[in-house]
Protein backbone atom coordinates (compact mmCIF):
# COMPACT_ATOMS: atom_id res chain seq x y z
CA UNK A 1 0.00 0.00 0.00
CA UNK A 2 2.80 2.52 0.91
CA UNK A 3 4.65 1.74 -2.13
CA UNK A 4 1.35 2.80 -4.25
CA UNK A 5 0.39 5.86 -2.31
CA UNK A 6 3.95 6.81 -2.39
CA UNK A 7 3.82 6.59 -6.23
CA UNK A 8 0.98 8.79 -6.56
CA UNK A 9 1.78 11.08 -4.62
CA UNK A 10 4.99 11.70 -6.72
CA UNK A 11 2.88 11.53 -9.92
CA UNK A 12 1.00 14.19 -7.94
CA UNK A 13 3.43 16.30 -6.90
CA UNK A 14 5.68 16.53 -10.24
CA UNK A 15 2.39 17.17 -11.91
CA UNK A 16 1.57 19.64 -9.24
CA UNK A 17 4.97 21.79 -9.58
CA UNK A 18 4.69 21.85 -13.20
CA UNK A 19 1.05 23.36 -12.94
CA UNK A 20 2.45 25.49 -10.33
CA UNK A 21 5.53 26.91 -12.81
CA UNK A 22 2.90 27.43 -15.57
CA UNK A 23 0.62 29.33 -13.00
CA UNK A 24 3.91 31.79 -11.70
CA UNK A 25 4.62 32.45 -15.87
CA UNK A 26 0.57 33.10 -16.37
CA UNK A 27 0.37 35.62 -13.78
CA UNK A 28 3.75 37.16 -15.18
CA UNK A 29 2.47 37.23 -18.54
CA UNK A 30 -1.13 38.38 -17.70
CA UNK A 31 -1.21 40.54 -14.57
CA UNK A 32 -4.53 38.42 -14.04
CA UNK A 33 -4.90 38.97 -10.07
CA UNK A 34 -6.57 35.73 -9.69
CA UNK A 35 -3.38 33.88 -10.23
CA UNK A 36 -1.98 35.60 -7.09
CA UNK A 37 -4.44 33.44 -5.03
CA UNK A 38 -4.54 30.30 -7.16
CA UNK A 39 -0.92 30.03 -7.04
CA UNK A 40 -1.00 30.90 -3.14
CA UNK A 41 -3.54 28.25 -3.33
CA UNK A 42 -1.69 25.55 -5.47
CA UNK A 43 1.19 26.23 -3.36
CA UNK A 44 0.03 25.03 -0.08
CA UNK A 45 -2.09 21.83 -1.35
CA UNK A 46 1.50 21.04 -3.03
CA UNK A 47 3.30 21.66 0.55
CA UNK A 48 1.16 19.05 1.98
CA UNK A 49 1.21 16.67 -0.78
CA UNK A 50 5.41 17.30 -0.16
CA UNK A 51 5.01 16.69 3.73
CA UNK A 52 2.66 13.41 3.12
CA UNK A 53 5.13 12.06 0.66
CA UNK A 54 7.84 12.40 3.36
CA UNK A 55 5.80 10.84 6.03
CA UNK A 56 5.26 7.48 4.00
CA UNK A 57 9.05 7.55 3.25
CA UNK A 58 9.53 7.74 6.80
CA UNK A 59 7.27 5.31 7.77
CA UNK A 60 9.19 2.29 5.29
CA UNK A 61 12.56 3.58 6.15
CA UNK A 62 12.58 4.82 9.61
CA UNK A 63 11.68 3.93 13.29
CA UNK A 64 11.46 4.93 16.71
CA UNK A 65 12.35 8.41 17.95
CA UNK A 66 13.07 9.81 14.52
CA UNK A 67 10.29 8.11 12.72
CA UNK A 68 7.98 9.47 15.53
CA UNK A 69 9.45 13.30 15.58
CA UNK A 70 9.57 13.11 11.66
CA UNK A 71 5.70 12.54 11.32
CA UNK A 72 4.31 14.34 13.93
CA UNK A 73 6.36 17.10 12.67
CA UNK A 74 4.63 16.69 9.28
CA UNK A 75 1.35 16.06 10.44
CA UNK A 76 1.16 19.60 12.46
CA UNK A 77 2.59 21.28 9.57
CA UNK A 78 -0.37 19.55 6.96
CA UNK A 79 -2.73 20.20 9.35
CA UNK A 80 -1.94 23.83 9.92
CA UNK A 81 -1.95 23.95 6.01
CA UNK A 82 -5.14 22.37 5.31
CA UNK A 83 -7.05 25.07 8.55
CA UNK A 84 -5.23 28.23 6.00
CA UNK A 85 -7.38 26.28 3.02
CA UNK A 86 -10.19 26.01 4.99
CA UNK A 87 -10.55 29.73 5.02
CA UNK A 88 -8.73 30.80 2.08
CA UNK A 89 -10.70 28.68 -0.57
CA UNK A 90 -14.04 29.98 -0.22
CA UNK A 91 -12.36 33.36 0.10
CA UNK A 92 -10.82 33.09 -3.17
CA UNK A 93 -14.18 30.96 -4.72
CA UNK A 94 -16.00 34.86 -3.66
CA UNK A 95 -13.02 36.30 -5.77
CA UNK A 96 -13.41 34.52 -8.82
CA UNK A 97 -17.38 34.75 -8.93
CA UNK A 98 -16.94 38.74 -8.23
CA UNK A 99 -18.50 38.62 -4.98
CA UNK A 100 -17.30 40.25 -1.64
CA UNK A 101 -16.21 38.24 1.36
CA UNK A 102 -18.65 39.40 3.47
CA UNK A 103 -20.64 38.02 6.84
CA UNK A 104 -22.02 35.85 7.97
CA UNK A 105 -19.72 33.58 5.66
CA UNK A 106 -16.87 35.15 6.81
CA UNK A 107 -16.88 34.29 10.11
CA UNK A 108 -18.50 30.61 9.49
CA UNK A 109 -15.25 29.87 7.69
CA UNK A 110 -13.35 31.33 10.44
CA UNK A 111 -15.05 29.41 12.61
CA UNK A 112 -14.54 25.98 10.73
CA UNK A 113 -10.62 26.62 10.51
CA UNK A 114 -10.28 27.01 14.37
CA UNK A 115 -13.12 23.97 14.38
CA UNK A 116 -10.54 21.60 12.17
CA UNK A 117 -7.41 22.99 14.10
CA UNK A 118 -8.77 21.59 17.39
CA UNK A 119 -10.05 18.40 15.84
CA UNK A 120 -6.66 17.94 14.18
CA UNK A 121 -4.46 18.81 17.39
CA UNK A 122 -6.97 16.58 19.54
CA UNK A 123 -6.27 13.68 17.07
CA UNK A 124 -2.53 13.51 16.94
CA UNK A 125 -2.60 14.06 20.97
CA UNK A 126 -5.26 11.65 21.80
CA UNK A 127 -5.22 9.22 18.49
CA UNK A 128 -9.23 9.69 18.27
CA UNK A 129 -10.69 8.24 14.89
CA UNK A 130 -13.45 9.86 15.05
CA UNK A 131 -11.42 13.17 14.94
CA UNK A 132 -10.09 11.88 11.79
CA UNK A 133 -13.69 11.62 10.57
CA UNK A 134 -14.89 14.74 11.11
CA UNK A 135 -11.86 16.72 10.20
CA UNK A 136 -12.56 14.47 6.33
CA UNK A 137 -16.27 15.27 6.93
CA UNK A 138 -15.51 19.09 7.71
CA UNK A 139 -12.97 19.72 4.51
CA UNK A 140 -15.21 18.21 2.64
CA UNK A 141 -18.15 20.26 3.21
CA UNK A 142 -15.73 23.60 2.78
CA UNK A 143 -15.20 22.21 -0.86
CA UNK A 144 -18.44 21.39 -1.19
CA UNK A 145 -19.59 24.64 -0.42
CA UNK A 146 -17.30 26.39 -2.64
CA UNK A 147 -18.21 24.35 -5.78
CA UNK A 148 -21.76 24.32 -5.26
CA UNK A 149 -21.25 28.48 -5.20
CA UNK A 150 -18.96 28.10 -7.99
CA UNK A 151 -22.04 26.39 -10.08
CA UNK A 152 -24.61 28.28 -9.06
CA UNK A 153 -22.76 31.88 -10.23
CA UNK A 154 -21.04 30.57 -12.91
CA UNK A 155 -22.13 32.61 -15.39
CA UNK A 156 -20.33 35.52 -13.55
CA UNK A 157 -17.49 34.15 -14.87
CA UNK A 158 -16.29 36.60 -17.57
CA UNK A 159 -13.52 34.23 -19.42
CA UNK A 160 -14.67 31.04 -21.46
CA UNK A 161 -11.52 29.07 -20.41
CA UNK A 162 -12.38 29.77 -16.71
CA UNK A 163 -15.96 28.85 -17.20
CA UNK A 164 -14.59 25.51 -18.51
CA UNK A 165 -12.41 24.74 -16.25
CA UNK A 166 -14.53 25.63 -12.91
CA UNK A 167 -17.13 23.09 -14.44
CA UNK A 168 -14.40 20.18 -15.01
CA UNK A 169 -13.18 20.94 -11.61
CA UNK A 170 -17.12 20.49 -10.14
CA UNK A 171 -17.46 17.30 -12.16
CA UNK A 172 -14.03 15.76 -10.91
CA UNK A 173 -15.09 16.69 -7.26
CA UNK A 174 -18.52 15.13 -8.00
CA UNK A 175 -16.97 12.16 -9.21
CA UNK A 176 -15.06 11.47 -6.17
CA UNK A 177 -18.08 11.47 -3.70
CA UNK A 178 -18.17 7.51 -3.80
CA UNK A 179 -14.45 7.92 -3.03
CA UNK A 180 -14.85 10.07 0.33
CA UNK A 181 -17.91 7.95 1.39
CA UNK A 182 -15.71 4.84 1.38
CA UNK A 183 -12.65 7.22 3.17
CA UNK A 184 -15.17 7.69 5.92
CA UNK A 185 -15.94 3.90 6.27
CA UNK A 186 -12.25 2.97 5.58
CA UNK A 187 -9.89 5.97 7.00
CA UNK A 188 -6.69 4.13 5.75
CA UNK A 189 -7.98 5.85 2.23
CA UNK A 190 -8.00 9.40 2.92
CA UNK A 191 -4.24 9.92 1.81
CA UNK A 192 -4.77 8.13 -0.95
CA UNK A 193 -7.79 9.83 -1.98
CA UNK A 194 -6.21 13.25 -1.76
CA UNK A 195 -3.84 12.05 -3.63
CA UNK A 196 -5.92 11.01 -6.52
CA UNK A 197 -7.77 14.25 -5.89
CA UNK A 198 -4.74 16.62 -6.45
CA UNK A 199 -3.51 15.06 -9.39
CA UNK A 200 -6.93 15.26 -11.12
CA UNK A 201 -6.84 18.64 -10.23
CA UNK A 202 -3.47 19.38 -11.34
CA UNK A 203 -4.26 17.90 -14.30
CA UNK A 204 -7.40 20.23 -15.20
CA UNK A 205 -5.49 23.18 -14.06
CA UNK A 206 -2.46 22.43 -16.01
CA UNK A 207 -5.06 22.06 -19.17
CA UNK A 208 -6.68 25.13 -18.61
CA UNK A 209 -3.78 27.76 -18.52
CA UNK A 210 -2.50 25.48 -21.97
CA UNK A 211 -5.34 26.86 -23.61
CA UNK A 212 -5.10 30.35 -21.89
CA UNK A 213 -1.59 30.58 -23.17
CA UNK A 214 -3.23 29.82 -26.58
CA UNK A 215 -5.86 32.11 -26.23
CA UNK A 216 -3.47 35.00 -25.10
CA UNK A 217 -1.13 33.96 -28.23
CA UNK A 218 -4.27 34.45 -30.37
CA UNK A 219 -5.23 37.73 -29.13
CA UNK A 220 -2.46 39.06 -29.45
CA UNK A 221 -2.18 38.20 -33.22
CA UNK A 222 -5.84 39.52 -33.84
CA UNK A 223 -5.80 42.78 -31.66
CA UNK A 224 -3.82 45.26 -33.44
CA UNK A 225 -4.91 47.89 -30.44
CA UNK A 226 -5.98 48.64 -27.51
CA UNK A 227 -9.51 49.46 -27.15
CA UNK A 228 -10.01 53.76 -26.75
CA UNK A 229 -12.55 55.54 -25.92
CA UNK A 230 -13.45 56.41 -30.11
CA UNK A 231 -14.59 52.64 -30.46
CA UNK A 232 -17.63 53.17 -27.89
CA UNK A 233 -18.64 56.89 -29.89
CA UNK A 234 -21.88 54.99 -30.70
CA UNK A 235 -22.47 54.19 -27.33
CA UNK A 236 -21.99 58.03 -25.74
CA UNK A 237 -19.88 56.47 -23.37
CA UNK A 238 -18.33 59.28 -20.87
CA UNK A 239 -14.87 59.57 -19.90
CA UNK A 240 -15.20 58.22 -16.35
CA UNK A 241 -17.71 55.64 -17.65
CA UNK A 242 -14.70 54.63 -20.32
CA UNK A 243 -12.10 54.01 -17.30
CA UNK A 244 -14.71 51.71 -15.70
CA UNK A 245 -15.21 49.53 -18.56
CA UNK A 246 -11.68 49.12 -18.78
CA UNK A 247 -10.84 48.25 -15.01
CA UNK A 248 -13.97 46.07 -15.87
CA UNK A 249 -12.16 44.51 -18.92
CA UNK A 250 -9.44 43.67 -16.39
CA UNK A 251 -11.99 41.46 -14.47
CA UNK A 252 -11.94 44.05 -11.09
CA UNK A 253 -14.87 44.05 -8.94
CA UNK A 254 -17.05 47.02 -8.49
CA UNK A 255 -15.38 47.71 -5.01
CA UNK A 256 -11.91 47.28 -6.81
CA UNK A 257 -12.90 49.66 -9.16
CA UNK A 258 -13.96 52.23 -6.54
CA UNK A 259 -10.38 51.77 -4.84
CA UNK A 260 -8.67 52.40 -8.05
CA UNK A 261 -10.55 55.10 -9.32
CA UNK A 262 -10.58 56.44 -5.39
CA UNK A 263 -14.69 57.41 -6.16
CA UNK A 264 -16.93 55.34 -4.54
CA UNK A 265 -18.79 51.79 -4.61
CA UNK A 266 -22.26 53.25 -4.47
CA UNK A 267 -20.80 55.84 -7.59
CA UNK A 268 -19.45 52.94 -9.37
CA UNK A 269 -22.65 50.64 -9.46
CA UNK A 270 -23.97 53.75 -10.65
CA UNK A 271 -21.47 54.30 -13.51
CA UNK A 272 -21.91 50.29 -14.30
CA UNK A 273 -25.85 50.45 -14.47
CA UNK A 274 -25.32 53.67 -16.73
CA UNK A 275 -23.23 51.62 -19.19
CA UNK A 276 -25.68 48.60 -19.42
CA UNK A 277 -28.40 51.29 -20.13
CA UNK A 278 -26.38 52.63 -22.86
CA UNK A 279 -24.90 49.57 -24.28
CA UNK A 280 -28.35 47.91 -23.69
CA UNK A 281 -26.20 44.63 -22.35
CA UNK A 282 -27.25 42.84 -18.70
CA UNK A 283 -24.35 41.73 -17.46
CA UNK A 284 -20.26 41.72 -17.20
CA UNK A 285 -19.90 39.11 -19.82
CA UNK A 286 -22.34 40.69 -22.36
CA UNK A 287 -20.28 43.90 -22.22
CA UNK A 288 -17.16 41.91 -22.58
CA UNK A 289 -18.62 40.26 -25.36
CA UNK A 290 -19.33 43.77 -26.84
CA UNK A 291 -15.96 45.12 -26.41
CA UNK A 292 -14.41 42.46 -27.91
CA UNK A 293 -16.83 43.39 -31.16
CA UNK A 294 -15.52 46.94 -30.85
CA UNK A 295 -11.98 45.96 -31.14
Amino acid sequence: MNGILLLVYMLAFALGSMTLALAIVYRIANKQRWATYFIICHASLLGCMMLMALQVLSSMYLSGLVYDIITYSVAFVVIADLTFLIVFIPYFTTWVIAHPWRQPYKGLFYALALVYLMLGISREIWQKPIADQLMLILFVFVITFCLSVTLKNINSIANKTARTSAISIIIVSASMVPAILLALIFPSLKPLLFGIYFLALSITIMTFLFMEFVRLGRSEVVKSKELVLEDLEEYHITEREFAVIRLISQGLTNKEIASQLGISANTVNNHVANIYGKTQVRSRIDLLNLLKQSW
